[in-house]
């Protein structure tokens, strides 16, 4: 499958309601003349800035309320929606999706050196039309040792104050755990996930 270019100028940005979730509107860019249409998703790779770099290290969080041995760890991921949009590049506007993403899912913000690594998933979801596609966006960054233990001590205080956790926004309570990825103990989600993963150590 041709990686299609989301990055060419002339392109049609707008948001669709999609079956799986109808309460929010999804990010699409589309082609004037080809007709194609492309999702927009990002994913994250966080590596710690105090060790050499390997690309096996990194952080994955776990969907809220599953088993911690069940396979629903990913890398903090997820897709761009309509109320992201507003007059930036399509790579500003991935790069600012990807860290909201991160933010929600693993607690982390400060981030050095972030940049999307060019490595770009495609495919199509089931229930898509023949030219709908859509696109993970893999992007890297580091985090230090204090960055590191602020998530995981923010993951601690989820599990002791539920209550408190139940008021938080939908997005902000979909993952409830967060560990360094190990292919025994926390396996991938296999929805894309493997994928990415294996397509991002494939680069680096």
């Amino acid at each position: 499958m041709n990686i299609l270019d989301v990055f060419q100028k002339g392109l049609h940005i707008g948001s669709a309601h999609l079956p799986f979730d109808p309460s929010k509107r999804y990010a699409y860019v589309e082609h004037p003349t080809e007709g194609w249409r492309v999702y927009l998703r990002s994913a994250v790779f966080l590596h710690p800035t105090d060790e050499p770099f390997h690309p096996k290290r990194f952080l994955v969080v776990k969907k809220a309320k599953s088993h911690r041995t069940s396979a629903t760890w990913e890398p903090p991921k997820g897709q761009m929606e309509g109320k992201d949009i507003h007059g930036k590049s399509v790579l500003k506007l991935l790069k600012e999706n990807a860290l909201r993403e991160t933010a929600e899912e693993s607690h982390i913000t400060n981030i050095k050196d972030f940049a999307h690594t060019g490595l770009v998933f495609q495919s199509q979801e089931s229930d898509y039309p023949d030219n709908h596609f859509f696109q993970y966006h893999i992007f890297q960054g580091f985090i230090t040792p204090n960055t590191i233990q602020d998530s995981f001590d923010t993951f601690e205080w989820i599990k002791e104050h539920p209550k408190a956790v139940a008021r938080w926004s939908r997005d902000r309570k979909e993952k409830d755990a967060v560990a360094w990825f190990n292919p025994r103990e926390t396996r991938l989600n296999p929805r894309w996930t493997p994928d990415i993963v294996a397509a991002y150590l494939r680069r680096f």
